[in-house]
């Protein structure tokens, strides 16, 4: 091969590498590049490797640590906030034990409700869902765990709402909510399933959160007993304008008497209220009606 020839496939390989590397963001290993781009023998890969390196110098790449091979490019991408022309409108929620009286909530917001078993999740969701039917607004509830027949059961229950007039829509769902997300309506997810690296809820959440545009997110989690947050501890709390948790009650015999919800946080208290600390007991009736117990409280 004369000199010309070898330049000119230095410079396809160089252009490929190029061509390759600025197609995304993010982390990657040289042997992505080797694949795609079909490099097999030293020389093309020293091509590459050089290419590599002169992309850093440049600052268009960075190395990862010691890690050998890998690379990033960096996300540059930036998304203005436009304050001064901002609607600060709040959105239309209704929310059971009449929360929304308490708390505030925005457009594109993430409520979490965490809540061990047995204190009705499942309910509370179906009542909001049912509080804010009918309105105009969508409402789309991602379940993991009812079908159809359960749905029709648990929605029968409801003496004051005929099936006709449920209004909203059900899908069968158990992961990756944040790419199914309807951006500008009401999306309950009943529930969000993660049985390890509990860490990673925030970036689930983080995930849904991006995907919406002017509607919100419920996103039900479970909760461990006698634990302070649901799976994924502070991780969960990160991102959502409002947290609620629900714990089993007991009476003085150790026997289930119905639920607490508390409020954990709420970014955007309604003065003159701080509902953040408040705690409600109450009860669930048939699977579906909620029976408050008490009026809202502060734990001793």
């Amino acid at each position: 091969m004369n000199s010309t020839a070898k330049k000119l496939e230095k410079d396809n390989i160089r252009d490929a590498v190029i061509e390759w590397v600025m197609s995304g963001v993010g982390d990657f290993c040289v042997r992505d590049i080797d694949g795609d781009v079909r490099l097999f023998d030293e020389d093309e890969k020293q091509i590459r490797f050089q290419t590599l390196e002169e992309m850093v110098k440049e600052g268009v790449l960075q190395r990862i640590g010691t890690r050998w091979g890998w690379y990033r490019r960096p996300d540059k991408r930036v998304q203005f906030i436009d304050w001064r022309n901002a609607e600060t409108k709040e959105y239309p929620i209704k929310l059971p034990f009449k929360m929304h009286y308490q708390a505030q909530i925005y457009p594109k917001s993430i409520i979490a409700v965490s809540g061990e078993k047995n204190t009705g999740k499942t309910a509370l969701m179906l009542n909001t869902v049912k509080q804010n039917q009918n309105q105009g607004r969508h409402i789309v509830y991602f379940s993991s765990e009812m079908l159809g027949p359960e749905f029709k059961v648990r929605l029968q229950k409801f003496e004051d709402v005929e099936l006709s007039e449920w209004d909203f829509t059900p899908i069968h769902r158990t992961s990756d909510f944040a790419d199914v997300i309807y951006p500008d309506a009401i999306n309950i997810i009943d529930f969000l399933e993660i049985y390890d690296k509990f860490w990673m809820i925030g970036k689930y959440i983080t995930d849904i959160f991006n995907a919406l545009n002017n509607g919100i997110a419920i996103v039900c989690v479970q909760k461990s007993g006698g634990s302070e947050h649901g799976r994924g501890g502070s991780f969960l709390i990160e991102k959502p304008r409002l947290t609620l948790n629900l714990s089993r009650r007991f009476n003085e015999y150790g026997e289930l008497d119905g639920a607490t919800l508390k409020c954990t946080n709420a970014k955007f208290p309604r003065s003159p209220y701080d509902p953040n600390g408040m705690s409600l007991d109450y009860k669930v009736v048939s699977g579906c009606k909620l029976w408050p117990a008490s009026e809202w409280y502060y734990e001793k």
